[in-house]
C-alpha cells in the first residue's frame, strides 16, 4: 500500500514547480508584441512559480503599471518578479526586475514627502545591490543628493555628503542588457552642480 502511494506523492510535490502551458504562451506574447505588453496592468494571470515566464509576466505587468503612473502597482509587480527570476538566467534577466523597481521607487520618492520619502530611499537602497555597480551608483548617487536636497544632512556635513554623491554620479553607467540611462546621469550631474553652488558656505 505504501510503495503505490509513492507515484501519487512524487506527483503532489512535482504540482506548482512550473508554470501552467498558458501562462508560458502568454509569456511568450507578451516578449513577441508590445501591443499584449501593454494590457498586463489588469490583465488576470496565475504564474507565482520560480520561472522564466512568470518573472516575464510580472515584469510586463509592472512596466504596463508604471506606464499608467500606478506606482504602488508597478512596485509591487517588479518585486514579484525579481522573486520570481531563476537563479540560472542570464546576468541582465536577474538584473532587470531590481533595475526597475529601484526606477519605480525613485519616482515614487520624487512625489513623497516626509516618512514615506525616507522609505522609498531606504528600498532603493535595498534594491540595489543585486545591479551591475554602474546602475547601482546611479540609484545610490540619487539617495544621496535627495537627502541633501530634503535636510535628512545636517547644513555642516551637506559638502561631505555632496562629495559621496560626486563619486557615484562619476562611477554611474549605463549596463549592457538593461535600459540606457544616459540622459538621467547627465541630468543627476547637473542636479549635483546646482545643489553644490547652492551651499553656503561654498562647497570646494
Amino acid at each position: 500500500m505504501r510503495l503505490a502511494l509513492i507515484p501519487l506523492l512524487l506527483l503532489v510535490a512535482a504540482c506548482g514547480t512550473e508554470p501552467s502551458r498558458e501562462a508560458v504562451e502568454l509569456a511568450g506574447a507578451v516578449r513577441r508584441d508590445p501591443a499584449v505588453a501593454r494590457t498586463m496592468a489588469d490583465r488576470p494571470f496565475d504564474c507565482t512559480v520560480r520561472d522564466r515566464a512568470c518573472a516575464t509576466l510580472w515584469l510586463a505587468r509592472g512596466a504596463a503599471c508604471q506606464d499608467q503612473g500606478r506606482a504602488d502597482c508597478a512596485i509591487a509587480a517588479f518585486r514579484q518578479a525579481e522573486a520570481l527570476t531563476p537563479a540560472e538566467a542570464p546576468a541582465a534577466e536577474r538584473a532587470e526586475p531590481a533595475f526597475r523597481l529601484a526606477d519605480a521607487l525613485e519616482r515614487r520618492r520624487d512625489r513623497a514627502v516626509a516618512e514615506a520619502r525616507r522609505a522609498d530611499n531606504e528600498a532603493i537602497l535595498a534594491a540595489i545591490p543585486a545591479l551591475p555597480a554602474g546602475a547601482a551608483a546611479h540609484y545610490r548617487a540619487g539617495v544621496g543628493l535627495n537627502r541633501v536636497l530634503a535636510g535628512d544632512v545636517p547644513p555642516a556635513a551637506r559638502c561631505a555628503a555632496l562629495g559621496v554623491v560626486a563619486a557615484d554620479v562619476a562611477a554611474a553607467a549605463s549596463a549592457l542588457g538593461l535600459p540606457p540611462i544616459d540622459d538621467r546621469i547627465a541630468q543627476r550631474r547637473a542636479a549635483l552642480a546646482t545643489a553644490r553652488a547652492a551651499q553656503d558656505p561654498r562647497c570646494p
